[in-house]
């Protein structure tokens, strides 16, 4: 029967066993978690170099400067933990991190698509998120995590309701508003267009207003 000095070493082992594997589950986590913070940024840059639309490029210029401080934050508590980021994909395996795919064919299909991946995207990131959270955290992590966590779901039940005020437009041609809708999108989503338009319209509106001799 094994002495007191005996089991106490082994429970000793055992707690510093079961904090190895916590401390590399929630580091995992971490690395992932930045991975997808990185892909996120990545997806927005794109994105504002793909879209015609003022208000997406405005929005996708803000948001790729936020996913950008998120994971140089995130970044610096894996470094506080020993663990060195890694964004080209190497230690993460046939993990999924394409959380934000916004290629020049999806805007030729209009807004709603474009919403539609942001919406999709902001999901997989909450998603990495609370799965994160899930883990055991050192206390300044965990906080870092919530905040930023609040900030994602923001975003996306932002886009969600943008999307759902979009397909309802779209999807009632025989109102008033889904008509105005499908005539100005061409010309807002546009500006080389809309500067056109708008020059021609301030040119007649001068015409007309011309005294007469």
């Amino acid at each position: 029967m094994p002495d007191s000095k005996t089991a106490s070493a082994v429970t000793g082992l055992e707690a510093l066993a079961s904090q190895a594997v916590s401390g590399h589950g929630h580091q995992a986590a971490l690395s992932t978690l930045s991975a997808h913070l990185h892909d996120s940024h990545r997806g927005y840059e794109a994105g504002k170099r793909q879209t015609s639309d003022r208000f997406l490029r405005i929005e996708f210029t803000e948001l790729a400067s936020k996913r950008a401080s998120m994971a140089q934050e995130l970044d610096e508590r894996l470094r506080a933990s020993g663990v060195r980021p890694e964004h080209d994909g190497s230690t993460l395996g046939n993990v999924h991190r394409a959380v934000l795919d916004l290629q020049g064919k999806l805007f030729g299909r209009g807004r709603s698509s474009v919403l539609r991946e942001i919406v999709r995207g902001e999901g997989v990131l909450e998603n990495a998120y609370a799965e994160a959270l899930s883990e055991e955290l050192p206390p300044e992590t965990r906080a870092v995590l919530k905040k930023q966590y609040r900030q994602v779901r923001a975003t996306g039940d932002r886009y969600e309701a943008m999307l759902e005020e979009d397909e309802v437009a779209y999807n009632a041609p025989n109102t008033l508003l889904g008509r105005i809708d499908r005539l100005t999108k061409p010309l807002t989503s546009n500006p080389i267009l809309s500067a056109i338009v708008v020059t021609a319209v301030s040119a007649l509106t001068a015409r007309l207003l011309r005294p007469r001799r």
